[in-house]
């Protein structure tokens, strides 16, 4: 079995603790790196909450930095992947390719069939097998490998990771927060098992020895011999 585990815990950022040791109040809601806190209004902590390791690893890619291009951030990621986004198929960025093409040109020297395309990196595979690439006129364009964004600072972690693990053919490991992924497992097959009528064995007939079958009926025999040995004699006496 092949695991995948979410280890990495360096970046998450640390609320503020105060001298007792607990999250400063500044909520009925808090949280530190391990942790989430529910208070009530008179500042008396109500309950504690572990943090699962995919609420750590949200917290943990709230430090991600992404590569400034002439002075603004671009859509490639400048924070090296970590073992376990490498294992799980995160990328740097995702490309998709911009490209303007022509038909063909016109003896008088004009182009037409022109036509501008966005292809995705399957399509744009595809596409440069049949079409010979001017890569002057080729224009790659990149996206951050993130999920979808729910809203408030949230991330739909759940169905990224799940489709990430799909396209790896790896399954789950109980809930998608523990982060923890594994090789699909095989299902046992279970294989019943029927004769073959021709493999049948057959029974052979039993073959019963002439001898002693005549053995079973000695005595009857004996007693007709005798018999018309008598009858043989009697007939002698009277000639």
């Amino acid at each position: 079995m092949v695991s995948y585990t979410q280890l990495d815990q360096h970046g998450i950022k640390q609320v503020v603790v105060s001298s007792s040791g607990r999250p400063k109040m500044t909520g009925l809601q808090q949280e530190d790196a391990d942790f989430y806190y529910t208070y009530d209004r008179r500042g008396g902590l109500i309950s504690t909450r572990p943090k699962s390791e995919l609420d750590k690893y949200n917290d943990w890619f709230k430090t991600v930095e992404w590569r400034d291009g002439y002075g603004r951030p671009t859509n490639i990621r400048s924070t090296p992947l970590t073992p376990f986004e490498s294992a799980i198929g995160v990328r740097t960025s995702i490309p998709s390719y911009r490209y303007d093409w022509c038909i063909g040109t016109h003896p008088e020297g004009y182009t037409y069939g022109c036509q501008e395309r966005t292809f995705n990196e399957e399509e744009w595979a595809e596409f440069k097998q049949t079409h010979t690439i001017d890569y002057g006129n080729l224009e790659t364009l990149y996206t951050k490998d993130i999920p979808k964004h729910i809203g408030q600072g949230h991330y739909d972690w759940k169905t990224y990771f799940t489709d990430k693990a799909n396209k790896l053919n790896l399954e789950i490991v109980g809930e998608v927060y523990n982060l923890e992924f594994r090789e699909k497992q095989k299902p046992a097959v279970v294989e019943k098992t029927r004769p073959n009528p021709k493999e049948v064995e057959k029974v052979e007939p039993i073959e019963i020895e002439p001898i002693k079958e005549v053995a079973k009926y000695s005595p009857l025999m004996i007693a007709g011999v005798i018999a018309v040995v008598v009858i043989l004699l009697l007939k002698r006496r009277r000639a």
